[in-house]
């Protein structure tokens, strides 16, 4: 009678494990949509288009931007770019440091004249516009790491099947 039980406990504990390791089977599925940010640039390198992916297709490119949706067809297409815009990064940086250079000469602002002549409110201006400088250059470094690619299609759909399956690969 303890051999029945300690067999069935071994069952359970062979099935729970047999269990775990074939729930990590799904993870090597391809993705249903890719959440790549794109900029989709024309023959005469114009930005039309910007987004997520939000679906590829054999003959159109679907975005999301906000709630809406654009769709691109691959005729009009001559390169992607991944991730966002040089200027993004900068923006970002000088927007954080507007932030803290605000928030240093505000509480600067009701106190007293400072040393070298000058008044604390025009020393705390000074150093605020210091501060949004140094964020838009620690912006502008990230833009050195950010890792963009650029995927030339040209309408080719040789090219865009290569898109889509690098866009449609599991993650590591």
């Amino acid at each position: 009678m303890y051999l029945t039980k300690k067999t069935n406990a071994m069952k359970y504990l062979l099935f729970a494990i047999a269990l775990f390791l074939c729930a990590n089977i799904t993870a090597q599925e391809l993705p249903k949509k890719s959440k790549i940010f794109v900029r989709v640039y024309n023959s005469e390198g114009q930005k039309i288009a910007k987004g997520k992916i939000l679906n590829i297709t054999d003959d159109a490119l679907v975005l999301k931007k906000g709630s809406s949706s654009i769709t691109v067809p691959v005729s009009d297409i001559s390169y992607l770019k991944t991730k966002r815009s040089n200027g993004h990064n900068v923006l970002l940086g000088a927007a954080g440091g507007s932030l803290v250079g605000l928030s240093i000469a505000s509480s600067q602002s009701g106190k007293s004249s400072g040393g070298f002549g000058g008044t604390a409110k025009g020393i705390a201006y000074a150093g605020a516009i210091v501060v949004v400088l140094v964020g838009a250059g620690v912006g502008y470094l990230t833009t050195l790491f950010k890792g963009s690619k650029q995927y030339s299609i040209d309408g080719n759909t040789v090219k865009w099947k290569g898109f889509m399956e690098e866009m449609y690969q599991p993650e590591n």
